[in-house]
């Protein structure tokens, strides 16, 4: 017994450490020059193989906007890090240094957002569980200062809905920690393809309808919202 406790103990030391889960995200918008498309996409394989070659953590995620004011951008993000994770990325100087040779050239940087997950309120993580789907529904929500809380007392009841909805895709809720206009949320709805929405096209509101006290707290925190689409791209994405 002493052995096998021993030989348990020694194998508990040797094992990999699963890496540490965490709420940040990290999306980074960019609008590709015109004409440039090619060039782009073969410098940011290159870039990705420098994180690869440097034994980079990190997740990337990679898509395209499909559709909306900004289609045609591309997106990359990390998430379902601790937020401390940023401060101890592989050579920043040289990551720096390749993507400035290797992508900057093709690109116009647009915005730089960080957002917190709020598993509490979402419906599934599939980026989080490194399970992307083939593309997703993105809104954004711009609220009233000061209806936070009605705001995300209505989504609990949203998910709720959600979870009781056997067709309904995975609904993943971040809230704006810094890079833009505040208070900001974004909904990310996984979609395996077009005919999800013929399965499932139900958007808050309707998922509120049945309960007018949760319809009233998130119609008055709303002041606006935009919605587009993005296509992932494995080919430019890394998940190690």
């Amino acid at each position: 017994m002493y052995r096998s406790l021993l030989a348990a103990l020694a194998l508990l030391l040797i094992s990999p450490v699963k890496a540490q889960q965490g709420s940040a995200a990290h999306f980074f918008v960019y609008q590709v020059n015109p004409g440039a498309q090619a060039k782009f996409e073969d410098g940011y394989r290159h870039h990705l193989s420098w994180h690869r070659s440097h034994h980079d953590p990190l997740v990337w995620y990679g898509w395209t906007v499909s559709d909306g004011k900004r289609d045609g951008y591309f997106i990359d993000a990390n998430v379902g890090e601790p937020f401390a994770a940023f401060d101890h990325r592989v050579d920043v100087e040289q990551d720096g240094a390749d993507f400035r040779t290797s992508v900057t050239p093709y690109v116009t940087p647009q915005a730089q957002l960080v957002y917190e997950l709020l598993p509490q309120l979402s419906y599934g993580t599939p980026l989080e569980n490194r399970k992307p789907s083939a593309t997703v529904q993105v809104t954004y929500f711009d609220l009233r200062p000061g209806t936070e809380a009605r705001f995300e007392r209505a989504l609990q009841t949203a998910r709720r809905v959600l979870a009781a909805t056997p067709s309904a895709p995975p609904h993943t809720w971040y809230r704006l920690v810094t890079g833009g206009d505040k208070p900001q949320y974004m909904l990310m709805v996984a979609r395996a393809n077009g005919a999800s929405y013929d399965t499932f096209r139900k958007d808050i509101t309707d998922l509120l309808a049945s309960d007018q006290n949760a319809l009233r707290d998130f119609t008055d925190a709303v002041r606006s919202s935009t919605t587009e689409s993005w296509e992932y791209h494995a080919d430019l994405s890394n998940l190690p």
